[in-house]
């Protein structure tokens, strides 16, 4: 059992064909999110989600900017669509979370990692499910049962900001 690197989410790839939604959004004031945090847009300007959000517009493309006034900055944002595959590691508070065959299709939160700002599907939250898992992403020697295994994942349509009427 090894241990996979923390990677940032990213998108890699539509289930429709179609390209990549991408939107470019004004920054709020201050935002100190890193390149792969799940956004969110509130009073007009896109800022960081918390852990396990209400909604989701989509995954920050670069840091964030640090403007000193909302506006100042802009981020352009994969957008949270159904049929986006995003990438990134399966792991849970404690960050010892393996892979196993049951997490396929399997329904999970997110979590912020405290110590690096990346952000993770969260194998110990199945309440409030944010993600729904598809398959792992096995590269570099990489097998089921390592610990922080790479997935790739949707968002839930009924959390995505860009999809609500």
């Amino acid at each position: 059992m090894a241990t996979a690197p923390r990677i940032a989410f990213t998108a890699v790839r539509s289930l429709s064909g179609m390209g990549i939604v991408r939107q470019d959004f004004k920054e709020a004031a201050s935002t100190t999110f890193k390149a792969g945090a799940p956004l969110v847009v509130a009073s007009g300007y896109a800022n960081e989600c918390g852990a396990d959000p209400a909604l989701i517009l989509g995954i920050a493309t670069e840091d964030g900017q640090g403007g000193a006034a909302a506006g100042d900055y802009s981020q352009t944002v994969i957008m949270a669509h159904p049929t986006t595959m995003f990438l990134g590691n399966l792991s849970n508070a404690a960050d010892n979370a393996v892979t196993a065959q049951t997490d396929i299709m399997t329904g999970y939160g997110i979590l912020k990692h405290a110590g690096t700002g990346k952000w993770c599907v969260d194998k110990g939250e199945t309440s409030n499910k944010r993600v729904q898992v598809w398959d792992f992403w096995l590269q570099d020697k990489e097998v089921l049962g390592d610990i922080r295994g790479r997935i790739l994942f949707t968002f839930d349509p009924d959390i995505s900001q860009g999809v609500q009427s």
